[in-house]
C-alpha cells in the first residue's frame, strides 16, 4: 500500500484510490504490506487512512500466501526488496502488474507479467 518501500506512510499513496474504487466496485481486495501495521500507525498517518477507507484493516493480511491464494490478479506499488522472493512464488496463470520494475527470479520468463508506468 505504501507507494515508498520500508516506510509506512500512506498519506497521499496513490493507490489508495485505486484501492478505494475497486472495493466500490465490489472486487474482493486483500492487501500485503510488510512495513503497514495498523495497530502501530499513529498521528496524521492514522487519522489520514481511517478517513480514507475507514474499513481497510479489514483488507490487510500479515501473511502474503493468503494474498497470492485468493488472488487472480496481483499488483506490485513499491520497490521493496521483499517482494523479489514473494514474487517467484506466484503460480503461473496468475496476472502481476507491476508499477515498480522490481526484478525477481524467472520474470522474463512469464506470460502474464506485466509492467506499467516504467
Amino acid at each position: 500500500m505504501s507507494f515508498k518501500a520500508g516506510t509506512d506512510d500512506l498519506r497521499n499513496s496513490p493507490i489508495l484510490d485505486v484501492i478505494e474504487r475497486l472495493m466500490g466496485k465490489g472486487f474482493n481486495v486483500r492487501i500485503y504490506d510488510k512495513d503497514v501495521h495498523f495497530s502501530q500507525l499513529m498521528g496524521a498517518n492514522r487519522d489520514y487512512i481511517l478517513k480514507k477507507i475507514p474499513f481497510i484493516s479489514k483488507f490487510v493480511t500479515d501473511d502474503y500466501t493468503e494474498v497470492i491464494d485468493k488472488s487472480k490478479v496481483i499488483v506490485v506499488v513499491n520497490s521493496n526488496a521483499v517482494f523479489e522472493e514473494i514474487l517467484t512464488k506466484v503460480p503461473e496463470d496468475r496476472i502481476i502488474y507491476d508499477l515498480v520494475n522490481i526484478e525477481f527470479e524467472g520474470k522474463n520468463k512469464r506470460k502474464k507479467y506485466m509492467g506499467l508506468s516504467w
